[in-house]
């Protein structure tokens, strides 16, 4: 945490060195948490990815370095994807003609290139479906650190960090999860019925 909290100082000094490696560290991370929580397109995660860069480079001051700074912009993410959802389930069902003849027109997929998840790379849409299906019949804490773990790709000494664990706890927890994960994946839970599980 010292490291994030030394790019923030340069950060706050006006150090642009500092702005460009902090665009070039998270943006694809933020990229991939953003992706991997909501079904929107490239271009809308591309929106948010920014919008969550930019409200973090008005609030520096408030990083008071408590959590990594990851951790710090995944919050801010969050906050952005609510906020997108509020946005959409107020905005009127129908569309207009011309929206409805724009979407109908265009041949190819807009690709975030910038922003690539390697998780969208290696799986297709079906198989990330199954997977966030299965691990959300998983108990809270255990589809968390699933998440933290593989989804955001944190380090345990991180993860222990963001849940407020010792790390024997955060390593038993992660192992339970893993257990959990594998036998509702291997029950069928991620093309069936669902299964619960308990901690």
């Amino acid at each position: 945490m010292a490291e994030d909290t030394e790019l923030v100082s340069r950060m706050l000094a006006g150090d642009q060195r500092a702005f460009n490696m902090f665009f070039e560290t998270y943006a694809e991370r933020i990229a991939g948490f953003a992706g991997r929580r909501c079904a929107l397109d490239p271009s809308a995660i591309e929106d948010i990815v920014q919008l969550t860069m930019i409200n973090a480079m008005r609030n520096l001051s408030s990083f008071r370095g408590e959590s990594t700074l990851f951790t710090w912009l995944c919050t801010i993410c969050r906050n952005q994807l609510a906020d997108h959802q509020r946005r959409v389930s107020r905005r009127p069902a129908t569309n207009s003609l011309d929206e409805v003849i724009a979407a109908r027109s265009s041949a190819m997929p807009i690709q975030l290139v910038d922003y690539r998840d390697p998780l969208n790379e290696c799986t297709d849409e079906s198989s990330r479906n199954e997977i966030r299906h299965a691990v959300n019949t998983l108990p809270p804490r255990y589809a968390r650190i699933l998440e933290l773990r593989y989804g955001d790709e944190l380090s345990m000494a991180e993860i222990t960090a963001a849940m407020g664990l010792t790390d024997t706890a955060a390593q038993s927890l992660l192992a339970r999860a893993r257990r959990a994960f594998r036998d509702v994946w291997s029950a069928g839970a991620h093309g069936a019925g669902s299964t619960e599980v308990t901690p």
